[in-house]
């Protein structure tokens, strides 16, 4: 038994009454008989309960005190030193003593003035008041508004602490305690607040912090230690909680009945602590049975609705990625587009006010956005607008720090904060309060920093925002790697295109280069060589072309080319050779010499058009070779290995021979022949058509798009045509 206990034991009458905190000299000074002699009433002990009060009379005491002088002076000094709160701790302490006292000497009129003076008293604006919703008589709506109620929470970012307080109300009733507390999580989890619901003069709940979560204080960090339920009979003298409950109540707490509350996967929401005064009865473990069913059931249910919350949430995850994909492949042009809808769904999945994203330029070191959140909205949808291009030095500035670091930073108070860069709100005009950055990495490095900005409900960023905006921050990367991706394609097509018409210029001959070839002519000596197998160009390098152009004449007659179209495509061959020791100019010429001399010699062999194509590939076979073999340019990742898989050289040297004669017989010499036709004989129009696509199709071999479609007949012509139409 405690000091505390042994102290008192006279004043109870034997009763082992329970005792309050503080010593009993506090209340009462003297022994036992001491301080009955100075209770305006008479201690009588009885061997089956308590002691019982009696009034002593004003008369009997002064007696007494007359009597004996030392002990009235005693006496004296006892009863000067007793007040109302020393009679009210005894009574509190000793409840049937007053209930004896009510009974035996107050009359039922003054009793019946006290109960109804007791209902007129002012309610207090703290104390619990009756929840309305759980007095309909319909259990589906009941049921409907407490579901609702949750989902709006969650949707808005908040939390369920005062629908936690409504069931605290009805586990006190059900448990019949005398009063209760609702602890939440303080900041960094590390603490406990108490929550006082909102009252009549103040519109919004509070959290009053009550100390630390730490064992060795009171009841309530005790559990939200250790997660379980603790059920105390007696908190006085348990040495475990030095501190009590914490609470600061003005009747005496004995037995306290403290749970927590938590969730499905185990995380911590707050803490109940049901109490009861001196004097009453202990909490029992039925009492323990009602509270935890009550929050377990309340814990399971807020769980589910979360996960069906997150179920929804992903749901619209899915969604718009689809939304994205099609945008994306629909339309890979408008990548400002891609942007946006990343953006706007970022600004939906955190609840920002605004949202800005801004690409790291690492070569300059400089962080530039063209794409602004401007506030407005259409047709439902927030608006970005694409104006001036601003950049500053990614020295500066949070998002400045992110795309440094690679760390994620939410700042609750952007302007007192020394890293914030103003510059932005001084070009936008926008007050920026709160900003929740991240980096977005691709292949391990910082592309750009996305900024949330504002918080639209709740004063800044929570820790499940920061969450949820990593897992779209991958989103993110995948955009800005498209946009970055398709800009080097659009600048390398760019680069294509002006190389192109610089080869097309520099591959074609100049007009005194042809006109020469025309008029020249081969020496009669030399008309009788060529006749030969054993025949040598090579001292006769500046007759290689008239040459040529000699055995064409020979072998398919004067009339098979127009001369001009002949000269200008020879000395356009010429040009594309290049100085290498073998597959050079000189070896073009000699291989079309060799296969001059086997027609010659084989004239019943090969029809004219055989022969214009033995003539025409051997003066090409090597068009624009490079000087090294097929695996040499595979090994060394060649882009003309990229570009033909198989036989790589002489698909190039086909590619160019077609560049050069193909497009230039279709644009100046079928084109325009089957155009003058169709005019004169119009059924021949399917004809001009078969041409037309003949050339595209050259142009995609070209390109190296696709393998040529030849388009041999009228009939398949006419198919074709009727394709395309």
């Amino acid at each position: 038994m405690s000091k505390k206990r042994k102290a008192l034991e006279g004043v109870g009458g034997g009763g082992e009454s329970p005792l309050p905190e503080e010593e009993p000299t506090a209340w009462f000074e003297g022994s036992s008989e001491e301080q009955a002699s100075c209770l305006p009433f008479t201690l009588k002990s009885g061997s089956r309960g308590p002691a019982l009060l009696t009034l002593r009379s004003r008369t009997d005491t002064q007696e007494q005190m007359s009597n004996d002088p030392a002990e009235g002076s005693l006496d004296s000094r006892n009863a000067t030193g007793l007040t109302d709160e020393k009679v009210k701790a005894y009574l509190s302490l000793h409840p049937q003593v007053l209930d004896e006292f009510v009974s035996e000497s107050v009359s039922a009129e003054t009793v019946e003035k006290w109960l109804k003076r007791k209902n007129n008293k002012p309610e207090d604006e703290s104390a619990p008041k009756e929840v309305s919703r759980y007095q309909d008589t319909n259990m589906q709506g009941v049921v409907y508004e407490l579901n609702s109620y949750i989902e709006q929470r969650l949707d808005t970012g908040g939390d369920n602490q005062l629908l936690l307080y409504e069931l605290s109300s009805i586990i006190k009733v059900a448990t019949k305690a005398d009063g209760f507390a609702l602890y939440f999580l303080g900041e960094c989890n590390t603490s406990l607040c108490v929550f006082t619901p909102p009252g009549i003069k103040e519109g919004k709940p509070r959290l009053i912090p009550a100390g630390p979560i730490a064992q060795g204080t009171t009841t309530s960090a005790y559990v939200a230690k250790s997660r379980k339920t603790l059920l105390v009979e007696d908190i006085l003298g348990d040495e475990r909680f030095p501190r009590g409950t914490g609470l600061e109540s003005g009747t005496r707490i004995q037995s306290v009945l403290c749970l927590p509350i938590v969730t499905a996967i185990g995380d911590l929401i707050g803490i109940l602590e049901l109490y009861r005064h001196w004097g009453k009865e202990a909490f029992r473990l039925s009492h323990q049975e009602v509270a935890t069913a009550n929050l377990a059931w309340a814990s399971v249910a807020i769980h589910q609705v979360q996960v069906c919350r997150g179920l929804a949430k992903q749901t619209e995850l899915n969604d718009f990625l689809l939304d994205v994909s099609k945008t994306y492949f629909d339309n890979i042009v408008a990548i400002d587009s891609l942007l946006e809808h990343i953006m706007i769904y970022a600004k939906n999945l955190v609840n920002a006010d605004r949202c800005a994203l801004f690409q790291v330029d690492h070569k300059n070191k400089e962080l530039y956005s063209d794409l602004f959140d401007i506030g407005e909205e259409k047709e439902g949808k927030p608006v970005f607008k694409k104006t001036k291009e601003i950049r500053f030095s990614i020295e500066k500035g949070i998002a400045g720090q992110v795309a440094r670091t690679g760390e994620v930073l939410n700042i609750p108070d952007a302007y007192a904060d020394p890293r914030f860069n103003r510059e932005v709100d001084l070009y936008t005009g926008y007050t920026t309060r709160n900003i929740l950055c991240m980096p977005i990495v691709s292949r391990g490095s910082v592309i750009g920093v996305v900024q949330m900005v504002n918080k639209i409900s709740g004063s800044a960023f929570s820790k499940t925002d920061e969450n949820n905006f990593k897992m779209f921050a991958v989103f993110c990367a995948l955009a800005l790697h498209c946009a970055n991706m398709y800009h080097r394609i659009r600048h390398s097509e760019c680069i294509y295109r002006v190389t192109m018409e610089k080869l097309s210029y520099h591959s074609i001959c100049t007009a005194e280069e042809w006109q020469g070839l025309m008029h020249f002519s081969l020496p009669g000596r030399l008309c009788k060589e060529i006749e030969l197998f054993h025949f040598d160009i090579g001292p006769f390098e500046n007759m290689w072309p008239g040459i040529f152009v000699h055995m064409i004449h020979r072998s398919c007659g004067t009339s098979c080319f127009e001369l001009e179209k002949l000269c200008r495509f020879i000395m356009s061959v010429k040009k594309n050779y290049r100085r290498v020791p073998y597959h050079n100019w000189k070896h073009a010429v000699t291989v079309a010499h060799c296969m001059y001399a086997i027609l010659q010699n084989n004239r019943g062999l090969f029809t004219d058009l055989e022969r214009k194509g033995l003539l025409i590939a051997c003066l090409c076979h090597d068009l624009d070779h490079r000087g090294f073999s097929n695996s040499y340019l595979q090994k060394f990742d060649h882009p003309l290995a990229a570009l033909y898989s198989t036989s790589t050289m002489e698909q190039h040297h086909f590619s160019q021979t077609v560049s050069i004669l193909q497009l230039g017989f279709y644009n100046a010499v079928a084109i325009p022949c089957y155009t003058t036709l169709t005019q004169i004989f119009p059924p021949t129009e399917p004809l001009l058509t078969a041409c037309r696509n003949n050339l595209s199709q050259w142009e995609k071999v070209i390109r190296g798009e696709e393998s040529a479609v030849w388009i041999s007949n009228p009939q398949e012509a006419q198919g074709t045509a009727e394709s395309c139409l």
